[in-house]
C-alpha cells in the first residue's frame, strides 16, 4: 500500500495527511469542496469565526452525504426487489418451458 505525505490547505490551515496514492486526488477534491463552501458561507452569513464557518460547512456537507447515502440504499433496496422479481420471472418460465417439453 503506498501512502503519500501530503499538505492541504483548509480555510486559511494547513494540514499534514498521510493518504494512500489511489485516495490524493479524492482528499484533493474535497478539500477544494470545502474550500469553496467556506468562502460561500462566509459571504453568504456574517459569521467572523472561522472554527464557525467550518462547522457550518461541515455539518452541510455531512447532511449533504447523508441525504445521499440515503437515497442510494433506497434506490439499492428498489433494484433489488426488481432483481429478484425478474429472477422469479425467469424461474418460473424455465417451469413453464420444462413442462412443456414434457
Amino acid at each position: 500500500m503506498d501512502e503519500l505525505s501530503i499538505k492541504v490547505e483548509i480555510a486559511g490551515g494547513i494540514y499534514p495527511l498521510k493518504v494512500k496514492a489511489e485516495d490524493e486526488e479524492n482528499v484533493i477534491r474535497v478539500v477544494n469542496l470545502i474550500n469553496t463552501k467556506i468562502v460561500e458561507f462566509e459571504k453568504a452569513y456574517a459569521v467572523k469565526d472561522k472554527k464557525d464557518v467550518m462547522a457550518m460547512v461541515m455539518l452541510h456537507l455531512v447532511a449533504q452525504f447523508y441525504k445521499k447515502a440515503e437515497d442510494t440504499e433506497k434506490e439499492l433496496s428498489h433494484l433489488k426487489h426488481l432483481f429478484n422479481d425478474v429472477e422469479a420471472m425467469l424461474v418460473q418460465h424455465l417451469t413453464n418451458i420444462k413442462n412443456i417439453e414434457e
